[in-house]
C-alpha cells in the first residue's frame, strides 16, 4: 500500500513538472492570433489599447491568455493598466434660477429684449414688437441663470408637474454671455413623462457639452407643446473627463424556442458597460429584463430591468436613453420582453454595446518588433501587478509610459490554439483525491465488518499468578 501511494505522489509531481516546464516554454506559435505593436523605440515602458480584435479572439474572459513577445519570440512582462474612475468625483446637482419667457401668440423668444437691473437679481422682460393691451400671453421658454456658478454643467435636470395625459416633446438649449447673441448647443432634446401598465417612463435630463457661459435659454421647437417647469438643476461636469468608448452595433434575434426572448451575440468577450436598445417599430413601449452569459452552455445571469420605448410626437422620434451596466466580460446578451402589453411587434431589436477598452503596459525588453498575442486555450494568468511592473506607480516618481499602437490582426496557429483544453494537472489531482477517498472508505468498510463479526485483534494471554 505504501509503495503504491509513493508511486502516485511521484507521478503527480512529475506531471506537474511537465506542465510547469511547458508553460515556461510558450512561444508565439502557441497562440491563435496576434496584433503587431508599432511605435516602440528607446523607452523602457509602453502602453497600448486592447483593440476589439483582441477581445474577439481571446479565449478567457479575464484575458489571461494575452502575452507580449519581442522580436526574439520571448515573453516580456506586462500588466493591465487600471481604468480611471470619473464617477468617483461626480458632484451633486445644484438648483438654478429660472425665469419664464412669455409673449403674445406668434411671438418668438428672439423677439424679447431681456434687461437685468443693477443688483442682478430681477429680470425685466418686454416684447420688442408692439403688444396690444390685454392680449393673452403664452409661454415661449425659460431663461436659466448660471452666471453665479464657477463650474461648467454637463447635464440639465428638468422637473414639471405631471400632466393627466403625460407629456412627450422636445426642447432646444442656447447659450449666451450678454443676453443678446445666442448660440444653440442642443437641438431637439427629447423630453418624456408617461405612465403605462404600472411603469413610469421619464426622460427629463438634457446632456450638454460642458461649456462656461452666463445664461442658458430653453425653447420648444415649432409644433411642440411647452410645459410649465417647476425647477431646473444643473449637474456639474465631472472633474475627470470620461474616456472614449468603443461601440459595436448588432441585432438581437428572436429566440425560436422562447417567445419574447431576443438574443444578441457580440462575437467576442467585450467589457460592456453601456447598452442602447432600439425597438423595431415606432410607438412601442415594453418592459424588458436583461440577462448575459459568456458561453452558450452557461446559465443566464440577470443584469437589470428597464423600460424600452420608441415614440413619435409632433414629427420628433423619442427613444429610451442608454442603459448603464456594471462592466461585464460577457459575449451573449438576452432581452426578455414582457408580453403583457403586446410585446414589441415584428422585427429585431437593434443593440448598441459600448465599452471602455483597457490598456496593457509592457516592458520593452530585447529588440522589436513586438507583438500582442492572444487565443491560447491552456494559458494561465501571467500579468503582473501595475505597481510591480512600474516602480512608484501612482506617485510623482513613477517613470513615463510611452504610447504605442497596434496594427491589423495576424493569424498564428489559428482557432485550434484557442480551444480550451483539459487541465491534466487538475484532472490528476481530482483522480488522486477520489482514489484516496475510495481507499479510506474501503478501509472503514473492512473495519466495520470485522467489528460486526466479533473478531478481537490479538488478545493478550492472562498474567500468571
Amino acid at each position: 500500500m505504501k509503495t503504491h501511494l509513493l508511486a502516485s505522489v511521484l507521478l503527480l509531481l512529475t506531471g506537474y513538472g511537465v506542465v510547469a516546464h511547458a508553460a515556461n516554454d510558450i512561444t508565439p506559435t502557441d497562440f491563435a492570433f496576434a496584433v503587431p505593436i508599432h511605435g516602440t523605440g528607446a523607452d523602457a515602458l509602453y502602453r497600448v489599447i486592447i483593440s476589439p480584435a483582441v477581445y474577439k479572439g481571446a479565449t478567457f474572459a479575464d484575458l489571461r491568455d494575452l502575452r507580449v513577445f519581442n522580436g526574439a519570440g520571448e515573453v516580456v512582462p506586462h500588466a493591465f493598466r487600471p481604468l480611471d474612475s470619473a464617477d468617483a468625483r461626480q458632484r451633486a446637482p445644484v438648483y438654478l434660477p429660472i425665469f419664464a419667457l412669455r409673449g403674445t401668440s406668434g411671438t418668438r423668444a428672439d423677439d424679447l429684449d431681456i434687461v437685468v437691473n443693477s443688483n442682478n437679481v430681477k429680470f425685466s422682460l418686454r416684447a420688442s414688437s408692439d403688444q396690444r393691451q390685454g392680449e393673452e400671453t403664452v409661454l415661449l421658454g425659460y431663461l436659466v441663470d448660471v452666471s453665479s456658478s464657477k463650474n461648467a454643467f454637463s447635464r440639465l435636470l428638468l422637473e414639471w408637474e405631471q400632466l393627466p395625459g403625460g407629456y412627450v416633446g422636445a426642447i432646444n438649449v442656447e447659450a449666451s454671455n450678454d443676453l443678446k447673441r445666442w448660440k444653440r448647443i442642443v437641438a431637439n432634446a427629447p423630453l418624456i413623462s408617461l405612465s403605462q401598465g404600472g411603469q413610469i417612463l421619464e426622460q427629463k435630463s438634457i446632456a450638454l457639452r460642458p461649456i462656461r457661459t452666463k445664461y442658458l435659454r430653453l425653447t420648444w421647437p415649432a409644433g411642440t407643446n411647452a410645459v410649465q417647469l417647476k425647477s431646473v438643476l444643473g449637474q456639474p461636469a465631472d472633474a475627470i473627463t470620461p474616456r472614449e468608448r468603443t461601440w459595436k452595433n448588432i441585432s438581437a434575434h428572436p429566440d425560436p424556442d422562447e417567445h419574447g426572448d431576443y438574443v444578441a451575440d457580440l462575437g467576442g468577450i467585450f467589457p460592456v458597460d453601456r447598452l442602447e436598445i432600439l425597438l423595431p417599430q415606432e410607438n412601442a413601449v415594453a418592459p424588458i429584463q436583461i440577462f448575459s452569459r459568456n458561453k452558450t452552455g452557461d446559465a443566464w445571469i440577470r443584469e437589470q430591468r428597464t423600460v424600452a420605448y420608441r415614440l413619435r410626437q409632433n414629427g420628433q422620434e423619442i427613444a429610451n436613453p442608454g442603459i448603464v451596466t456594471t462592466p461585464r466580460m460577457r459575449r451573449y446578451w438576452l432581452f426578455r420582453v414582457d408580453q403583457q402589453g403586446g410585446g414589441i411587434g415584428t422585427g429585431e431589436i437593434t443593440l448598441r454595446a459600448g465599452w471602455i477598452a483597457r490598456e496593457i503596459v509592457f516592458a520593452a525588453r530585447g529588440n522589436g518588433p513586438f507583438m500582442l498575442a492572444y487565443g491560447n486555450g491552456k494559458a494561465s494568468p501571467n500579468a503582473l501587478a501595475m505597481r510591480t511592473l512600474v516602480p512608484g506607480w501612482g506617485g510623482e516618481s513613477a517613470p513615463e509610459i510611452a504610447i504605442a499602437t497596434t496594427g491589423p490582426e495576424q493569424t498564428l496557429a489559428g482557432a485550434v490554439a484557442a480551444r480550451q483544453r483539459v487541465d491534466m494537472k487538475k484532472v490528476t489531482l481530482w483522480v488522486a483525491l477520489i482514489a484516496g477517498v475510495a481507499v479510506l472508505g474501503f478501509m472503514a468498510w473492512r473495519l466495520s465488518k470485522q467489528l460486526q463479526s466479533g473478531a478481537a485483534p490479538n488478545p493478550q494471554p492472562p498474567a500468571e499468578t
